[in-house]
């Protein structure tokens, strides 16, 4: 039950799902971060470090700012070390670039690869309502943190957190369809 490789107010949350300006969904996938050589190439941080969601799309949006969503074709992507360098239409300089530094990156939800049966983005999951294999309420997923290990639900309820990692062991049923997960907490995870 893993997670396939994903691709997140005036600042979108780090992996989520945002309205586009056609009123598509737009997903969420990164972060510019910086400029790379001079020629206006871009340094984009990608939520989930193990994304190719960029090698495939012609189009990004960048969010926050003014205007609020800005459209922008990509001329070219690749990876480099734990970012992507990125060439966006109109941006020919390092200025250009650093004047965006800070802005999420967008991608139309329906050019996300399509999944095979089981396997889900972790975008969809947050909102989903998390029990314990007792039928006990734990609280909704509000983000999926990516780490270096496994993945980690951050389960939020009135003032308490919970982190729960993403393990076959700990997670036993996830139910897009009816927005729910079940995890077995394992001793001490819930106290």
């Amino acid at each position: 039950m893993r997670p396939a490789p994903s691709a997140s107010a005036s600042k979108p949350p780090p992996a989520g799902v945002v309205p586009g300006p056609d009123g598509e969904r737009l997903v969420v996938i990164g972060e510019l971060v910086g400029a790379h050589g001079v020629r206006g190439e871009a340094r984009l941080r990608p939520f989930n470090p193990d994304s190719s969601v960029l090698a495939g799309v012609s189009e990004v949006f960048l969010l926050g700012g003014e205007p609020a969503t800005r459209r922008l074709r990509l001329e070219h992507a690749r990876p480099h070390g734990g970012v992507w360098l990125v060439t966006l239409e109109g941006l020919t300089t390092p200025e250009a670039v650093r004047s965006l530094q800070g802005r999420r990156v967008a991608v139309r939800e329906r050019d996300l690869p399509v999944l095979e049966a089981g396997q889900f983005y972790c975008y969809q999951l947050v909102g989903l309502e998390v029990f314990d294999d007792s039928g006990r309420f734990l609280g909704r997923v509000s983000e999926v943190l990516s780490t270096s290990g496994d993945d980690v639900l951050v389960v939020r309820e009135g003032g308490k957190e919970r982190l729960i990692p993403m393990i076959d062991r700990t997670v036993r049923e996830i139910a897009l369809d009816v927005g729910r997960i079940v995890v077995h907490p394992l001793e001490g995870l819930l106290d």
